[in-house]
């Protein structure tokens, strides 16, 4: 890739007539540093890609030379591993993908991709909106908009009926039961969002109905669940126990069992059947127990501890997954050194 895109970017500067010198001045460069890049030595830093991209008279992609798998691969990573898509790349992605939805037999991929990069895009706009609504709030501590948008950024907690239920969801997903009624992971879709509203009695039914798909431990966590919707407390921790003596030796049945204890604030026990998942994984190792143990052990004041789980997430990410930068690293440097601060 580093070849080609040097050959494109010297083809690309000689058919718009310019010279190495010129179009490094236009960047703010060295002539030596377009040189690297034409002659494969060193590549454009990404930052650049956009302008480059103008002066070039082409895409980011174009520059690239990439087919459309590649261009496929190269969106999917950007989803996942940028945390801020430049204006210029996401409209590129964006109009791209519109077009791909045109294409046979690649609707489905490209529509997915493209909810995706919408996704993202709301998730940026949040976590810019999150600071500023949080200084705006210090500004104005009288003022419920500065509350509510905070909220709003944070996603926090609401009270009102009408703004926090999700029956047009529930709806969605009952249709896509009927439609698919062997597929047992749309039931637990479902079912997450009935027992979420507290729809009891259908959430039993649909339960009853997955067994009849896919008798699995899951049941006894979704009947714990149910059981702690109707203030049942006993009841749900009694299906819990079952729930991990019925598959004691699966990693995900302490780290749900876990969860479950986090949710009730039982930090201890939720630790001790972390750990019990963790020891249990098998390679390649997902990270999910270790992000809860650090937030767990920030709630409870012990930073320390909070810092060295997410050192152990950065391990396992190069150890098992070949990830050494990036979003998905850059985000627990960014914990560790949000916890550092708390830790003074």
């Amino acid at each position: 890739m580093q070849c080609d895109i040097g050959a494109n970017i010297r083809r690309l500067r000689l058919a718009r007539s310019m010279t190495q010198e010129q179009l490094a001045q236009r960047l703010n460069l060295t002539a030596q540093a377009v040189s690297k890049w034409e002659n494969g030595v060193g590549m454009p830093d990404i930052q650049l890609l956009p302008e480059l991209s103008v002066l070039l008279g082409t895409t980011i992609d174009g520059l690239f030379s990439m087919t459309d798998e590649t261009r496929y691969a190269r969106v999917e990573g950007m989803l996942e591993d940028v945390r801020f898509l430049p204006d210029d790349e996401f409209e590129q992605i964006r109009r791209w993908l519109k077009e791909r939805r045109d294409v046979a037999g690649e609707r489905p991929r490209a529509t997915l991709l493209l909810a995706q990069l919408y996704n993202k895009r709301a998730e940026e706009y949040r976590e810019l909106a999150a600071p500023l609504a949080r200084e705006a709030l210090r500004l104005n501590p009288e003022q419920k908009d500065a509350h509510n948008a905070v909220f709003a950024a944070e996603s926090g907690v609401l009270q009102d009926w009408n703004l926090i239920n999700h029956h047009k969801l529930i709806d969605f997903y009952k249709g896509v039961v009927a439609a698919h009624p062997e597929d047992w992971h749309n039931y637990m879709w479902l079912i997450d969002l009935l027992i979420a509203d507290r729809r009891v009695p259908e959430a039993r039914a649909y339960v009853d109905r997955l067994r009849g798909v896919w008798d699995n431990w899951r049941c006894e966590m979704y009947l714990g669940q149910i059981c702690l919707a109707e203030c049942d407390l006993p009841g749900a921790l009694a299906w819990w126990e079952k729930m991990t003596a019925r598959a004691p030796e699966d990693w995900l049945v302490w780290a749900a069992y876990a969860d479950e204890m986090a949710k009730l604030s039982r930090y201890d026990a939720a630790l001790a059947a972390y750990d019990k998942a963790i020891a249990l994984r098998q390679k390649p190792r997902f990270v999910d127990c270790e992000e809860s143990v650090a937030q767990i052990r920030e709630i409870m004041g012990d930073y320390a501890a909070a810092i060295a789980a997410q050192r152990r997430i950065i391990d396992i990410l190069r150890e098992d997954w070949g990830v050494v930068e990036g979003e998905g690293v850059d985000n627990h440097l960014r914990e560790i050194a949000r916890l550092e601060q708390k830790k003074r």
